[in-house]
């Protein structure tokens, strides 16, 4: 999570780093963001913020803390390496849940249109470079569409953390871009949105947020925020700082959220000694 505007300096700092193909398109839903970042050699321009575009009402904010349900092992295949490509991964419903659809995803090119208040000349990557990955999502309840703005070089990692995630059954409050907001990092997190590609600045600096290279994905941000001392973001997940709670949709230390990650190389935020960013996941581990 890296966060735009007021809020306080992260942690470590971050390095920088076709035509579509689907399977049964499904419309965008909803999809959070931010971590520690450092500007790659080259970044000519410092962010700058984003066209303001009216804000999504959050959305349902998850009940208090409660007992939640083990889940089941993750059973994803590793992802298949190689330039971004067909991406056609599907998978079938496990004991106790028939009715839910199977797992598909498509990947798709993007445009300047498409990224809008999240991308601006002199961000670090270039539209051509990332992709939209619209996915089917776990809710908790059933499965609904979400879509995720990534690098090209690792679309096929998230949908195959995805699709993880998805045969667990591990809920997914919402998950858009974060241009859906704005490009406003703040309200995409308190909005409980999982994002991944925003371009901007690490909070406190002018270097480069992780995000702005497509790679790294907030995960349900509520309800897994960024906690440094006293400070925890965004600010309405504070009684989610308590890591001993067991809610819907938090995130564990080996659980499968962190097993379908660490598998495919990404590194979870939870892991970091101060700051803590239990939503955060990462290709450098920043």
């Amino acid at each position: 999570m890296v966060l735009a505007g007021c809020a306080p300096a992260r942690g470590p700092t971050e390095p920088a780093d076709g035509p579509a193909t689907s399977v049964s398109p499904a419309p965008a839903v909803t999809a959070p963001s931010p971590s520690p970042g450092s500007s790659p050699s080259g970044a000519s321009v410092p962010p700058a913020p984003g066209t303001a575009r009216p804000v999504k009402a959050p959305l349902d904010l998850p009940a208090p803390p409660q007992p939640a349900p083990t889940p089941s092992p993750s059973a994803a295949a590793p992802s298949p390496g190689g330039p971004v490509g067909p991406v056609v991964p599907t998978s079938e419903a496990p004991a106790g849940a028939e009715d839910a659809p199977p797992f598909h995803a498509t990947v798709a090119a993007v445009s300047e249109a498409d990224l809008h208040a999240s991308w601006h000349a002199g961000c670090p990557v270039a539209p051509a470079d990332l992709r939209s990955v619209t996915l089917t999502r776990w809710t908790g309840g059933g499965a609904a569409s979400g879509t995720l703005v990534v690098a090209a070089a690792v679309a096929d990692d998230v949908v195959g953390v995805m699709q993880a995630l998805y045969e667990a059954r591990f809920p997914i409050a919402g998950m858009e871009p974060v241009e859906a907001f704005g490009g406003d990092d703040d309200a995409s997190m308190a909005a409980n949105n999982t994002s991944a590609f925003n371009c901007r600045a690490v909070t406190g600096g002018s270097s480069w947020s992780e995000h702005s290279y497509g790679r790294a994905i907030d995960l349900n941000p509520l309800v897994n925020p960024y906690v440094l001392g006293s400070t925890v973001l965004p600010a309405g997940g504070a009684a989610y700082a308590d890591r001993t709670l067991q809610a819907p949709g938090m995130i564990h230390d080996g659980d499968a959220v962190v097993r379908a990650f660490a598998a495919r190389g990404w590194v979870w935020g939870g892991t970091w000694s101060s700051p803590k960013d239990y939503q955060h996941f990462s290709t450098t581990g920043r």
